[in-house]
């Protein structure tokens, strides 16, 4: 592969002159507009930023890969442990349904993904901007502690409220890995081969779709799901010790450099109320007092402070307003429905008020009283970023309409094997994984983003149609049938899906510098996880609100007893041990399976429309062998260096989008004939 993928091979490398593109960043610097939080009236320089300790320090590690067997070795260590985190997050996700029909809490399904998504969208940030203070490694090992204690808990639970418990604390410790990762993988590759770079994330899942199907089998045979839950708190951990290893060498390597010492003393010089509180505690010492006690002030100093700063960096209240806002809005969206509906109690009400209260205070705190919001607003304000951070909302969205109750659907209304009901939805990462490296190969030749991700979302209205049909159409006769049609949208989906999931956010990133590029990450993967919720919220109300009623309705048309909807709408599993496929409550179950399915269905084929809408203002820049576009734009009447704290920019504009060229200028046209 070649030496531009990694950054090691970047220093060395740049753009021919002759490229129009690069060129025409180089004589249009006035419309390479760059703005910073921390704006200074008396510098000519305010619309620039100086990069923080964290970045700096992220690209003395990079460095250190400077072979290309480091680099393959790195990308294998991290290939490894997120396959396992990928057996393990199918493996758990199919047992939550297991979990959920042991406490006869079955309709939760949806609210436990809800919880587990929330909590993951307000950690992100917190992760990137706490990897930029105290390191990409040590948090990942905070992550690794959430994740194990998580797991345990989950196991061990005799409720349902303490499996949410375990839930949340599990949720935080794998979103924090999942980041962690692709930060490190968009440190150590450029633009051109970003794409293929973050694909090894994806890669697991083509051997994960067969694999897992026969590990959920072989457990539920042997164990329970509880031993199938506890299994992953200490194999998961044995297979990150390759990453370990690798990450613990570059830091260890870098250590030894003048450059990373240099960064150290003027991180350390930087916190002056700090400096100040320990040279008085040092004078304590010299005059002769306790020494334990001297130094238990220092440590309780240094905590204190680092707490603090920790706090404001990563706009911890920001983060809080989150889990509010959408916890109190989400949740209770599923839980009025069931078998007897609660919109008139207040226990629905009053969170949902003050949910919806919760959004406008969340708006005027992080554009007017957030010291370090969670994205800049002039950044926020570039449609490069807020047309990606639409489509990151719909796209897991319009995922989730169909396979949120996507094992259910197929092991109970459609007669599907454990095996082939856990497979079957996986098919849509196995073709993604499958995808991903043709495309990545592609953009690296083409280096233009935009026309891939129109293409992938058209495919997504094929699949979407063909999902209205099979899981809305079933006959309780014909399992084979719709089960095959399912798989063939759920392979359409996955192969649109390549083409415009990972490739979203690659245009989000080159529209910034390296210093938001770890904010933008973790932004779009918040929203990401935001626009899951919103799938889970939307599905979860239909299927809770509607389900039980058309159970009852299905089952009083056929002549069935109709006390048997409540059975099986608390345990379906369960429920399918004595009522075979074919029998007439049966039947009138699959029925009503398909009419909500089908409900479902068409809500994701509607918000296709505002995907392919967002897609419009996408920016379209031209992909550079830099890590980013700032590497390639230098202009030295407009960069600043302070020993070897560089200053850079932090939107690009000028990325030349044909696409949204034309639509300007039919818009232009309009208005002017009208006028």
């Amino acid at each position: 592969m070649s030496k531009n993928f990694t950054n090691s091979g970047r220093a060395s490398s740049s753009l021919d002159e002759k490229n129009e593109d690069v060129a025409a960043y180089d004589k249009s610097s006035p419309q390479l507009s760059r703005s910073t939080s921390n704006s200074s009236d008396s510098s000519n320089n305010s619309s620039l930023i100086e990069k923080s300790f964290g970045v700096r320090k992220s690209e003395v590690l990079v460095k250190q890969l400077d072979s290309y067997s480091l680099n393959a070795l790195y990308f294998f260590a991290i290939f490894v442990a997120m396959f396992v985190n990928t057996v393990e997050g199918e493996v758990t996700g199919v047992f939550v349904g297991y979990a959920t029909d042991s406490y006869k809490k079955h309709s939760l399904m949806s609210t436990i993904g809800i919880i587990k998504r929330v909590i993951a969208a307000a950690s992100l940030p917190a992760y990137a901007r706490l990897s930029d203070i105290f390191g990409r490694l040590e948090l990942f090992c905070i992550s690794l502690v959430f994740r194990i204690v998580g797991l345990v808990i989950m196991s061990q639970a005799r409720d349902i409220n303490r499996y949410a418990g375990g839930m949340v604390l599990y949720s935080i410790g794998t979103s924090g890995g999942r980041i962690l990762w692709q930060i490190n993988l968009s440190d150590a590759s450029s633009l051109r081969y970003r794409l293929l770079a973050i694909a090894i994330l994806n890669l697991p899942a083509i051997i994960n779709t067969w694999a897992s199907g026969e590990i959920v089998a072989s457990l539920l045979d042997k164990y329970s799901w509880s031993f199938g839950i506890a299994l992953w708190a200490f194999t998961f951990p044995l297979s990150c010790i390759p990453y370990l290893a690798c990450s613990f060498y570059m830091r260890i390597k870098a250590s030894r450099t003048q450059e990373w010492r240099t960064i150290c003393e003027e991180e350390k010089a930087s916190t002056v109320k700090l400096n100040e509180k320990l040279d008085r505690y040092k004078r304590e010492l010299e005059e002769g007092k306790p020494k334990v006690w001297v130094y238990t002030k220092m440590t309780f100093a240094r905590a204190f402070y680092w707490t603090v700063e920790a706090a404001w960096r990563v706009d911890f209240f920001g983060c809080i307003l989150i889990i509010a806002m959408l916890g109190l809005v989400l949740v209770p969206l599923t839980l009025a429905g069931g078998v007897t509906k609660k919109w008139s109690r207040a226990s629905t009400i009053v969170p949902l008020v003050i949910g919806f209260c919760l959004i406008p205070c969340f708006c005027i705190w992080e554009m007017k009283l957030a010291r370090n919001p969670l994205i800049p607003f002039k950044l926020l304000k570039d449609r490069g970023i807020w047309a990606a951070f639409a489509i990151a909302v719909l796209y897991t969205f319009v995922s989730n309409m169909p396979n949120a109750y996507a094992y259910p659907v197929l092991f109970v209304g459609m007669n599907a094997s454990e095996v082939v009901a856990t497979r079957t939805p996986l098919l849509l990462h196995f073709v993604c994984a499958l995808t991903l490296p043709v495309i990545g190969f592609a953009l690296a030749k083409v280096r233009r983003t935009k026309g891939f991700i129109f293409f992938g979302i058209m495919v997504w209205f094929i699949a979407m149609g063909l999902f209205v049909h099979f899981r809305g159409d079933n006959d309780g006769v014909r399992g084979k049938y719709f089960r095959d049609g399912v798989a063939v949208g759920m392979c359409l989906l996955g192969f649109g899906q390549g083409f415009f999931n990972r490739l979203v956010s690659v245009s989000a990133q080159a529209c910034t510098n390296h210093e938001y590029m770890a904010s933008v990450i973790a932004m779009f993967s918040a929203i990401y996880q935001i626009g899951a919720s919103f799938g889970r919220c939307v599905s979860g109300a239909i299927w809770t609100q509607t389900m039980y009623d058309t159970i009852r309705r299905h089952m009083v048309k056929l002549g069935a007893n109709p006390e048997l909807a409540k059975d099986v709408y608390k345990a379906p599993y369960t429920f399918i041990e004595t009522y075979k496929w074919g029998s007439t409550p049966r039947i009138a179950v699959v029925l009503a399976y398909a009419e909500v399915q089908k409900k479902l269905c068409i809500v994701g084929l509607c918000l296709c429309v505002p995907l392919l809408f967002f897609a419009l203002f996408l920016r379209d820049h031209y992909l550079s062998d830099a890590q980013s576009l700032e590497e390639e734009v230098e202009d030295k009447e407009q960069q600043v260096l302070e020993g070897d704290t560089k200053v850079s920019r932090m939107v690009f504009t000028n990325d030349k989008d044909p696409i949204f060229e034309m639509i300007r200028k039919g818009y232009n046209a309009v208005r002017f004939n009208r006028k």
